[in-house]
């Protein structure tokens, strides 16, 4: 250890240039700066509907109302913008939850993203109601759940 210590490069002590050296590794490993980031996550998918005139941009509740008759069929053009650069899926689930006696059933839906549908930009799909031919008046009110992934 002592010669260790005896030895010299370009006249300073090899013992000294060590720990200065060990020094310097420890400093340069802690953070000399520090900060936070903050981000914010936007919903990407915008839902609009066609109002017969506009794009209606429909927030996170929203009603459509309409008259049909026995043996009808009625349809709302549906959009969803997907402002993400990501491809996102969009799925549509619908459910009857209010009828007229004895009119569960008579009204059938299809289309408004109810296939689940997988796209970048804007994807339109019409929602589809269908009355049967037997369905008794009243008001029917069905339920939509958009899921997106």
């Amino acid at each position: 250890m002592r010669n260790f210590l005896k030895k010299r490069w370009h006249g300073v002590p090899i013992g000294v240039l060590a720990v200065l050296l060990a020094a310097g590794i420890v400093a340069a490993s802690f953070a000399f700066l520090s900060g936070t980031v903050d981000v914010k996550v936007d919903e990407p998918c915008e839902l609009q509907t066609w109002d017969g005139s506009a794009w209606q941009t429909r927030g996170a509740d929203f009603s459509i109302t309409f008259t049909a008759y026995p043996g009808e069929s009625k349809s709302v053009p549906m959009r969803v913008i997907n402002k993400s650069s990501a491809t996102l899926t969009i799925a549509g689930v619908y459910a009857m939850t209010a009828y007229p006696a004895g009119g569960y059933g008579d009204i059938s839906v299809s289309g408004g993203f109810s296939t689940p549908q997988a796209f970048t930009g804007t994807q339109q799909d019409d929602l589809t109601l269908t009355v049967s031919n037997d369905a008794p008046p009243g008001d029917y009110t069905f339920t939509v759940n958009f899921s997106r992934s």
